[in-house]
């Protein structure tokens, strides 16, 4: 009987490691991807940030940013998508997904498009208050984005 919690004790903790190292993998590798999807946005973004991705039930990790030209976002599996202010309904904050899921210490900002999808990013309370300040921004300058060349 001693074995059998002994070689359950040594599989739990591989697998804890497994897990552990999967997680730190991951992290190393979105923050990696942020800095080249930043970097190739060009000179001009108002804000980036990192974030959690909704996609379906699991959050992926990823950048999002405010562009001159939009929203555009990368998850760390290569997903990548944007939406031009045009396509954009609303761009909102909120303590919980539209599922109603909330997080402990997490925002969510929620984009609804004009053809009625909605993307949701999960961000740190800091994030969030950035992202906040931008938008108020946006909104008061009727679009316009800091540093961006008048057109």
């Amino acid at each position: 009987m001693t074995g059998i919690v002994e070689r359950a004790g040594i599989a739990a903790g591989i697998f804890l490691l497994l897990t552990w190292g999967f997680v730190l993998a991951s992290q190393l590798i979105a923050r990696h991807r942020r800095k080249i999807f930043l970097e190739g946005l060009g000179g001009v973004v108002r804000i980036g940030t990192s974030c959690r991705v909704v996609t379906g039930r699991a959050l992926l990790p990823g950048t999002v940013a405010l562009t001159p030209a939009g929203l555009v976002w990368e998850v760390v599996f290569g997903r990548t998508g944007s939406y031009s202010f045009e396509e954009i309904q609303r761009l909102e904050t909120d303590e919980k997904l539209a599922s109603r899921r909330g997080f402990l210490r997490s925002k969510v900002l929620r984009v609804t498009a004009t053809s009625g999808e909605v993307k949701e990013f999960v961000l740190s309370p800091g994030h969030a208050w950035e992202w906040r300040q931008a938008l108020g921004e946006w909104t008061g300058k009727r679009g316009a984005i800091a540093g961006a060349a008048a057109s």
